[in-house]
């Protein structure tokens, strides 16, 4: 039984609380039977100031480029640590702008049981266009519920470290994974409940978002939802192909991350004319899939 707690930190947003909490009770019964992953014993999501955004944000990237630089050889550290500094310093740069009007939702890391967090910025969430329709909103809230599975299943990526430390900077495609699987399955459960699929990069934006969105060492909107529709492709091809059994042992094992060219095959299958269905990251799977009556990650 998953307990779910939403946190309006603000004191000023009781209506978005409440909004998440029935989405949340609605949509949760729906993961497991979507993508084969249980829910963690606790799922949380946070509303929160956007200084409270850029701090966590913050200490999370810290944690993560620290954690990467002390798994891997004595020989990159040095490089790893000039890096983590000209990222953080991008970091502290940007998140003024993005945590208060380009976010939609960060999933990161909570204690000490593989649970995650989920933090939303009311005033972003405004900027985004995710609150002027529920369809919106739904779809965000199960992508970052997603994300709090993935975490779960993963231990933070943990499973992975040992065979390949740079997950822990968001390397080896771990991002068209992450992002691919929870767009994959936001689409699906958001069709469930309305009847009908949404996109929420179309969400209708503010001005203010338009303004911020165009600095040049910001990515463009192409280039953010990118890894979202490469990563979705990827997914639904491999998942349709070999079941959800094989195809999520991809989480308790870093061989099986998606390579450069499988997630290459995905991005060309986008404009491909006829259309084509990615295949080379699924026939991987399939030779590679356990002994019969292994069990399930979700197990």
């Amino acid at each position: 039984m998953t307990t779910i707690d939403v946190i309006d930190d603000t004191g000023a947003n009781d209506q978005l609380r409440v909004q998440v909490a029935d989405i949340l009770a609605r949509v949760a019964p729906l993961v497991e039977p979507t993508t084969g992953l249980a829910l963690p014993e606790r799922v949380t999501f946070r509303i929160v100031p956007p200084r409270t955004w850029q701090a966590e944000q913050g200490a999370e990237v810290l944690r993560r480029m620290r954690r990467y630089r002390m798994l891997s050889p004595l020989r990159e550290r040095p490089l790893i640590g000039l890096k983590s500094l000209v990222s953080m310093g991008l970091f502290k740069w940007m998140a003024p702008k993005v945590g208060e009007v380009l976010v939609m939702g960060a999933t990161q890391p909570i204690g000490d049981a593989y649970e995650s967090q989920t933090l939303f910025v009311a005033e972003a969430l405004q900027h985004n266009g995710v609150l002027s329709d529920p369809m919106y909103l739904t779809q965000l809230t199960v992508h970052e519920l997603v994300h709090q599975t993935q975490n779960f299943i993963t231990r933070h990526r943990g499973t992975w470290e040992n065979d390949a430390p740079a997950t822990h900077a968001r390397e080896l495609n771990v991002d068209v994974l992450e992002e691919g699987h929870a767009h994959w399955a936001d689409l699906i459960m958001t069709r469930s409940e309305f009847g009908t699929s949404c996109d929420v990069f179309s969400a209708p934006k503010s001005d203010r978002y338009k303004t911020v969105s165009k600095h040049p060492l910001l990515p463009n909107a192409k280039s953010r939802s990118q890894p979202y529709e490469v990563g979705r492709t990827l997914v639904a091809s491999t998942f349709d192909t070999v079941g959800p059994r094989i195809f999520n042992r991809v989480w308790t094992d870093a061989r099986l991350l998606p390579t450069d060219e499988e997630v290459a095959e995905a991005a060309e299958s986008l404009t491909a004319d006829p259309p084509i269905q990615p295949g080379l990251w699924a026939t991987r799977l399939q030779h590679t899939a356990a002994p019969s009556g292994d069990p399930s990650p979700s197990a």
